[in-house]
């Protein structure tokens, strides 16, 4: 491991400044820093501009500086080349950043000892068929959720599970989540909490019209389809709550497990639920 991409979240002043810092750090552990080429000329670091072209050859880890939306959007930026991300805290939960910037240099240490581990996080993929034709695709590594926007009028997802007509949602959409993602958005609509390590796709209505519509975990293998009952069009696609597609009635949407996985750096001495308890514990999400 010597090739080291920063990538700091460019609307956090604090990321930015600490970005020019790692800079220094890395070589003094034996790394190479490298960055983008927008975040190299904004700091006067064209020296270690780096363009990866679409293949990302060459870098051995990924540092992400921000909260766990940075790192969702580091995880899509990098699929699907399993590149290695860490992420430094500069957010409020820290669920996949877990490294404090007290804890940076600690950090590094380890890294250059060897003392760590990986951890493969399963990531979704949503299609979207419109008129028999393909119009979009999505991964997302928390969850790919179908909802309505601003139209107070819900929708009806009619769900199959491989293939089988399962339920129909009358709602104002559906979470399909990760693992990963069982504690955001899912967690938030009622969702359960599943040990991130888990490969399961979780299912979780959002808002449903019915007294007997539940959060279902399925199979790391299970095949998910959706199609829109809608009078309107006020309805869209999102990946991790950051990019998507508006939707049309009668789209079809097939979800399943993505082929690669994120990979993050942890330490020894991070346990999964630390975060965890603290955060919900004491109510500070």
């Amino acid at each position: 491991m010597k090739r080291i991409l920063i990538l700091p979240n460019p609307l956090k002043p604090k990321a930015l400044e600490f970005t020019a810092v790692l800079s220094e750090l890395l070589p003094r552990y034996d790394f190479a820093p490298l960055l983008e080429q927008e975040i190299a000329e904004s700091l006067n670091l064209r020296n270690l501009e780096y363009n990866p072209s679409g293949n990302w050859d060459g870098i051995d880890l990924v540092i992400v500086l921000g909260g766990d939306g940075s790192m969702l959007n580091a995880a899509r930026k990098v699929y699907p080349h399993q590149i290695p991300l860490l992420g430094i805290n500069m957010g409020r939960l820290g669920y996949l950043t877990k490294i404090e910037i007290h804890q940076v240099e600690t950090a590094l240490a380890d890294l250059q000892a060897g003392k760590y581990q990986y951890e493969d996080r399963a990531m979704l993929e949503a299609e979207v068929i419109r008129g028999g034709q393909l119009v979009a695709k999505f991964t997302g590594l928390n969850d790919l959720v179908v909802a309505k926007n601003a139209s107070s009028r819900m929708i009806r997802l009619e769900t199959r599970i491989d293939g089988k007509y399962f339920t129909t949602y009358p709602a104002d959409g559906l979470i399909v989540a990760t693992a990963t993602g069982s504690t955001a958005y899912s967690l938030s609509a009622g969702g359960p909490i599943l040990d991130p390590r888990l490969e399961a796709i979780l299912l979780t209505p959002i808002c449903a019209h019915s007294l007997y519509a539940r959060p279902v975990i399925l199979h790391r293998e299970a095949l998910v389809q959706i199609v829109l009952d809608a009078t309107h069009t006020d309805m869209s696609l999102t990946a991790d709550g950051q990019t998507g597609i508006t939707l049309q009635p009668g789209d079809i949407i097939n979800f399943r497990r993505a082929l690669y996985y994120t990979k993050l750096v942890y330490f020894e001495n991070q346990g999964i639920f630390e975060v965890l308890k603290i955060h919900l514990g004491e109510g500070r999400v």
